[in-house]
Order: C-alpha cells, then structure tokens, then sequence
C-alpha cells in the first residue's frame, strides 16, 4: 500500500497510514493500491465541491474514487484507489481524522449513502 500525503504537516502521517493499512487488510483489498490524501485550503475544497457535486459551500472531506464498487477492484497488480480531499479547518482534525479516512476509504471502495 502507498499512500501519497500531500500538504500534510508530519504528525498525521503515521496516523493516516496506519488507518490505511488497517482499512485494506480489513476489507481484502489489493495491499499494492495507492491513495492520494491531501490537505487543502477552505476556497480549494469549496471549489472542489462546486465543481465536481455542483454545490458551492466548503465541507470538511471529498472523496474521489476510480472503481464504482470494491467488486470491480483488480486482486492484483498496482492500482489506484482514488483521492481523499481534507479541509483540516473545516473539522476537529486531530480528533476526527481517523473518521475522516475511513469514511473516505469506504467510498473508495464503493460504499455509498
């Protein structure tokens, strides 16, 4: 598994890994998958949800995956996941990111509500 953190200050890339890790082996998914996750600004993720969900206000994560559902995923070879988008200043950061991720990472996977 990589993860690609981007704009993330140090002290949440352990974190955000071992949320990863945990996820994948929990659900089966293909350990050689890659996610981006990035850090962004309140007027990059507001821009970000008006362009692709056409609803123009910030909120706290976007997530953009590849496959429509886990199913779909190939077992093996290196693939990617999709994109997790965070706006640390729309949240709790410190309390809420592992939340974040797994919520995240089920949409990933295709998990919808």
């Amino acid at each position: 598994m990589k993860a690609n953190i981007i704009n993330v200050p140090n002290k949440y890339h352990q974190p955000i890994k071992k949320t990863v890790i945990d996820f994948i082996r929990s659900r089966k998914i293909n350990p050689d998958c890659t996610i981006n996750i990035e850090f962004v600004s309140k007027e990059k993720i507001k821009s970000l949800n008006n362009k692709y969900r056409q609803t123009n206000k910030t909120t706290d994560v976007l997530s953009f995956p590849i496959w429509e559902k886990q199913d779909k995923m190939p077992k093996r070879g290196i693939i990617c996941l999709g994109d997790i988008i965070i706006c640390p200043r729309m949240t709790a950061i410190d309390k809420e990111l592992d939340n974040l991720i797994k919520h995240s990472l089920d949409h990933l996977v295709g998990k919808h509500h």
